[in-house]
């Protein structure tokens, strides 16, 4: 491990996996020039690192460095030209492909002296910044990969799988002139070697062999010939076009479609038998998983960041107040791109060109450059089915930034998920409603006439029933298509295909059924946006609920028609009656028009209300339990290591589940199928993009949306990248003890509340770990917290605990006031918060007893004293809701001055104002706290 100090105005650069070979490429003539251009410009100190895989010594014909470095000259002279300046290194970290470095000491003379470069394992910086020494790891990171990981990089007898694909299997690749597995050298993962074939197979030599298929299809046609000849010649050609051939083409129709149905499934099931064979471990992006976690793993013992490269895919993450870089490559690369439609993966050559920036300043500034182009080749197949991939440039420029801005590539969020549920909510409730109308509708005559010419009546008179019923399905299904629910899709999908086909047979109404499988194809492509599961104790509920109310109703309307039946039906007949008037079917006709008529509707009525309930709990989403204790336990462990947030101990309230990744808990409780978070995730700052992004999958998975109540501006830019959108919602008051006095002109109405309470004769004393309140004490302040408190429980959810005089909360403040007669008269609960070296407010209550004024500003300014006396700085107070815009600070526009005029109003009756003019009295820092949501319907 080299250690090398960079000065507060040097910069370094790392660049890995350039793969420069013995004989110049087109991709390696354009690395080098970019690389040389960066080189040639550079001013002041700074290194250079090439951080792995710089050459390529494992494959091809073996050649030695020197030969490597003869053929990129111009590379080379820049690399020199910048090692000769003035505080200025070049250090060469050996990677996997060119691992011979390490064992090998001539060829190590020969890079060491051609690049005048200092050889090394790994790197550690120091950079010097205006906040301090910043130290920053940097590797190639094969040792992350287990296909090409080594136990001693010196042991020239190590010799991972990776090293057996590229020197055994690759050559003979080459060697072999099959041009379908052309680009095999290139492949950015080995190890992703099974999955390249299996693409290969399906998309170059299968695809090529499609035209066998037709010959099924037009077998079918020729088939048809002697009936389509028959019908010509019997009947007049305007009652074949309008009756017959369009049967006979949807019956073609039919047969593409099952052939393109067998055609796929055939290529899904050779994907799974190939494609799935191979190494087993992380592909793609999620190769820099374990690199990604051994940098938060770094940041949290003091470092400020990790670079590694070898995967080559690109990436800079930042890790709370550290990063993780990957340098990705400067070389072609075949990597698999994901397909649209479901089918097997694409493998597509791209050209790659990437390198990291640190410049050293008043703060450590990282950048992540980044270019990429298309290299010529692929069928038009592959170019058809692959996905578009993330927008990147042609020429190499910054993509990503830390601190402050975006990361690359953008996360994987679930917003677009969201979006698609919205619009196939939107998109099914409107077909469900044309479905409605068309049922409604009769057909046109010509159309009708048409169908009645090759089907019965009671065909279309069915079909048409058919679609009104599958128009209410479609709009109960709404819901769970909504929340993303797989079985509701599925119903979805299988209901629109069907109502397409039954407006065909209900009166050609080609429109209608053109839109609902229109529809229905839509949610096919969109088919990964809908794996939310549906609550299981709901479908149980939901079978109940139907046997029950079927049987309920079934035993009263059977009675009903044998006690007023005239004359009585047959028990066996009475109960298919009501039976088929549950399912609105009346071809049993009873007696009496008068039962009919009150039986009909009412039965009908409650067959469609026992359809409505099930629905609405089979597609219910999923709900949650009561917290568990053990969860309460272990997040109790977490927020005493890492509560720093003034509302972090809120998380322990007991109505709240857990859900924990890492050494991070987010707290959470479902009103409605929308998930309300508060407060912000607990844990180290270096995981919060990554307990954001499972806790967002989670949720997603089982269908709720997300809100974040009370959310804090360090968390806002987490939220927003995963989609979400803030809005300010008030501000919570910071009392700064160490500056509060109440002295002054500003203070003085603060200071004669608090000497008159005292001059009545009232005290405070303070409750904690050390001095644990009294038993005989406890039944009288319950007493107390109940007299004020309006309902049988403590309400909140974001900024109160929900609890009193729990033993099990370890840290808790409890000041207490007694009147001159012993009894007490107000109580605060104060909660602990390491962020602010202090405490926050948890509950105040009072007696509603004959007290003067300012009983509560004497305990809290007792309470502030209190904690000048321990040390500590800070206490939380209330939270002022949308204070910036009642005091003016938010804007003075028509818009703002309507909200305040409406604030206004509402303060009448609600503690909005009053609650922000009792905080200001303390002169406060305020802390803007928002509310987080995915759409406007979330919010609500």
């Amino acid at each position: 491990v080299l250690a090398v100090d960079v000065p507060a105005t040097g910069r370094v650069l790392v660049a890995s996996d350039l793969h420069l070979p013995a004989t110049a490429t087109s991709a390696a003539t354009w690395a080098g020039r970019e690389l040389s251009e960066a080189l040639d410009e550079w001013v002041g100190p700074g290194v250079l690192v090439l951080a792995g895989d710089a050459l390529e010594l494992l494959g091809g014909d073996g050649a030695e460095p020197r030969r490597i470095l003869a053929a990129h000259p111009r590379l080379v002279a820049s690399v020199q030209g910048f090692a000769r300046g003035i505080d200025r290194r070049v250090v060469y970290l050996i990677g996997n492909h060119d691992a011979r470095l390490a064992w090998d000491a001539a060829w190590a003379v020969q890079v060491a002296d051609g690049l005048s470069a200092e050889l090394a394992l790994a790197l550690e910086l120091t950079i010097h910044t205006g906040r301090g020494p910043e130290r920053v790891r940097v590797e190639h990171g094969h040792r992350f990969d287990p296909a090409n990981a080594m136990v001693e990089p010196r042991n020239p007898r190590e010799t991972p799988l990776g090293h057996h694909v590229v020197t055994e299997l690759l050559p003979a690749l080459q060697g072999s002139g099959q041009r379908w597995l052309a680009g095999a050298e290139w492949l950015a993962d080995p190890a992703a070697f099974p999955a390249f074939v299996a693409s290969r197979l399906a998309y170059r030599r299968l695809a090529g062999r499609l035209w066998w298929l037709l010959l099924p299809f037009a077998a079918a046609v020729l088939l048809r010939v002697p009936l389509v000849r028959t019908v010509l010649d019997r009947r007049p050609a305007d009652m074949v076009l309008g009756r017959v051939l369009p049967v006979i083409g949807l019956v073609a129709l039919f047969d593409v479609a099952l052939i393109v149905a067998s055609l796929v499934m055939m290529v899904r099931r050779f994907w799974a038998a190939l494609g799935e064979a191979g190494v087993g471990g992380a592909r793609g992006q999620a190769q820099n998983d374990r690199p990604r976690a051994e940098a938060r793993r770094l940041v949290a013992d003091g470092w400020t960041g990790f670079i590694t490269g070898h995967t080559h895919h690109p990436e800079l993450t930042p890790l709370g107040d550290g990063f993780y870089v990957n340098t990705g490559c400067c070389a072609d690369v075949v990597d698999g791109r994901p397909a649209r439609l479901g089918f097997p993966q694409v493998f597509l050559p791209e050209r790659h060109l990437s390198w990291a920036e640190l410049s050293a300043g008043p703060v450590l500034r990282v950048n992540l450059v980044h270019a990429r182009t298309d290299v010529p080749d692929g069928t038009f197949l592959e170019r058809l089915a692959a996905r578009p991939r993330t927008a990147a440039p042609p020429r190499p420029r910054l993509v990503a930034s830390f601190p402050g801005g975006n990361p690359w590539p953008a996360p994987a969020v679930v917003a677009h998920h969201r979006q698609a549920r919205r619009r196939a909510a939107a998109l099914i409730g409107g077909v469900g409603l044309m479905d409605l109308l068309s049922a409604l509708t009769p057909p046109l005559r010509g159309r009708l006439h048409a169908v009645l010419g090759v089907l019965p009546l009671t065909l279309p008179t069915t079909a048409a029933a058919a679609v009104g019923l599958a128009g209410l399905a479609l709009l109960l299904l709404a819901r769970g298509v909504r929340r993303g629910q797989r079985r509701a899709w599925t119903a979805a999908v299988a209901l629109l295909a069907a109502s397409g086909l039954l407006h065909l047979v209900k009166g050609v109404d080609v429109e209608e059924a053109v839109v609902s499988l229109a529809a229905a194809v839509w949610l096919l492509v969109r088919r990964t946006s809908f794996r939310a599961a549906a609550d299981a104790p709901s479908v149980r509920r939901s079978a109940l609920a139907v046997v029950a109310g079927t049987a309920t109703a079934l035993l009263l309307g059977t009675v009903a028609v044998e006690f007023t039946a005239r004359p009585r039906p047959s028990l066996g007949r009475a109960v298919f009656a009501v039976a088929e008037r549950l399912v609105t079917l009346r071809t049993i006709p009873l007696p009496g028009r008068h039962l009919e008529a009150f039986l009909d509707p009412v039965l009908a009525t409650i067959g469609i209300g026992i359809v409505v309930l099930a629905g609405w709990l089979v597609f219910r989403p999923v709900v949650t339990g009561r917290a568990q204790a053990a969860g309460l336990a272990r997040a109790r462990a977490v927020v005493a290591r890492h509560g720093r947030d003034t509302l972090a101990y809120f998380a322990l309230r007991a109505d709240k589940d857990h859900f924990f990744s890492g050494d991070s808990v987010v707290a959470y409780a479902v009103f409605g199928g929308v998930c309300l978070v508060s407060p912000d995730p607990v844990g180290p700052p270096a995981e919060r993009d990554e307990v954001w992004a499972r806790f967002h999958e989670f949720a997603d998975h089982h269908g709720w949306a997300v809100a974040v109540l009370g959310a804090s501006p360090e968390w806002l830019t987490v939220y927003e990248q995963h989609g979400m959108q803030g809005v300010y919602i008030g501000d919570e008051a910071i009392v700064d003890c160490s500056r509060f006095t109440l002295e002054g002109g500003g203070a003085k109405g603060l200071r004669q509340a608090v000497n008159r309470v005292a001059r009545h004769g009232y005290r405070v004393e303070f409750f904690d770990d050390a001095a644990p309140l009294d038993d005989g004490l406890r039944p009288l302040l319950t007493a107390l917290a109940a007299e004020s408190r309006q309902g049988d429980a403590e309400r909140g959810f974001s900024m109160t605990l929900g609890r009193l005089f729990d033993s099990a909360d370890e840290g808790v403040l409890l000041a207490v006031a007694f009147g001159s007669d012993g009894v007490p008269a107000a109580l605060c609960q104060f909660v602990p918060a390491p962020g602010i070296d202090g405490y926050s407010l948890d509950v105040m209550r009072r007696s509603l007893g004959e007290h003067p004024n300012g009983l509560t500003d004497f305990v809290l300014v007792e309470t502030i004293c209190r904690l000048q006396q321990r040390g500590l700085r800070h206490l939380g107070l209330n939270f002022a809701t949308m204070r910036a815009v009642l005091a003016g600070e938010a804007g003075d526009g028509v818009g703002r001055r309507v909200e305040r005029w409406l604030l206004g109003r509402m303060s009448e009756s609600v503690q909005i104002e009053s609650l922000w003019r009792f905080n200001e009295k303390y002169d406060p820092d305020w802390r803007p706290r928002y509310a987080v949501f995915e759409s406007t319907e979330d919010l609500a």
